[in-house]
Formats: structure tokens, C-alpha cells, sequence
């Protein structure tokens, strides 16, 4: 399984990929949304997608997951922010899941784990 984990915040990053490591998943941590629309333009798409929504500025992990999922609609999307999304903020689509920071790493490694699965399930039908 193969995740691509985007969050501005340089140690909750680096924190998030070592600990998802250390669970055995394979994480490509990356700071903008930017960078992370060039590996999916180079054929580098993973099964999940875990985005932070505010990014700072340039695009948003709502729009990363929009964009992602409009030219890859198998990939699963996991949501992360310490605020909650506000009622009537577009919703990217099917495979979305969020988890309000701060939660336990673990639960992020579950969160990835259920939503490969997810995906497994839907392509093996």
C-alpha cells in the first residue's frame, strides 16, 4: 500500500511518516498541494491520499483531493485538519474520509488501512 501524506506543518509531517512507517505503510510525505499534483501527473498515484486541508497558501487538501480524485477515481482520500470542515464546504467525493487533529498516529494507520480496503473491495466487484 502506497500513501502520499501532504501537510504544511514540517514535524507533524515528519512525524505522521515515521510513524506510518514504523506501522509498514509507505508514506511519500510532501509539504503543498503543488508538489503532490506533479507526482500524480508523473504516474506516481497512491492507494490513499491523506491531506491536510488548510495548506497555507496556493491550493487546499479539498482542492488537492478534488483534483486527485477527478483524474484518479480509484484513489482513496483521507481529510486532516484541527478544525472541523464548515457545513456546505464541498465535499470531494465518495472515498473521503477526516480525522480532526490532534489524533493518534495509530489512528490515522487505521484510518489508511480501512480505506485501502475500501478500495480493494470496490475494484474486486
Amino acid at each position: 500500500m502506497r500513501v502520499l501524506l501532504i501537510d504544511d506543518d514540517a514535524l507533524v509531517r515528519l512525524t505522521l511518516v515515521d510513524t506510518l512507517a514504523e506501522e509498514g505503510i509507505e508514506v511519500d510525505g510532501l509539504a503543498n498541494a503543488e508538489d503532490a499534483l506533479i507526482l500524480l501527473g508523473a504516474g506516481q498515484v497512491p492507494d490513499v491520499l491523506v491531506a491536510d486541508i488548510d495548506l497555507g497558501a496556493g491550493l487546499s487538501g479539498l482542492d488537492l483531493a478534488s483534483i486527485a480524485q477527478e483524474r484518479h477515481p480509484g484513489v482513496e482520500v483521507i481529510l486532516i485538519s484541527g478544525t472541523s470542515p464548515a457545513l456546505g464546504q464541498p465535499s470531494t467525493g465518495r472515498h473521503e474520509r477526516f480525522l480532526r487533529k490532534p489524533f493518534a498516529p495509530a489512528a490515522l494507520a487505521e484510518a489508511i488501512r480501512a480505506a485501502s480496503a475500501a478500495a480493494a473491495a470496490r475494484t474486486a466487484t
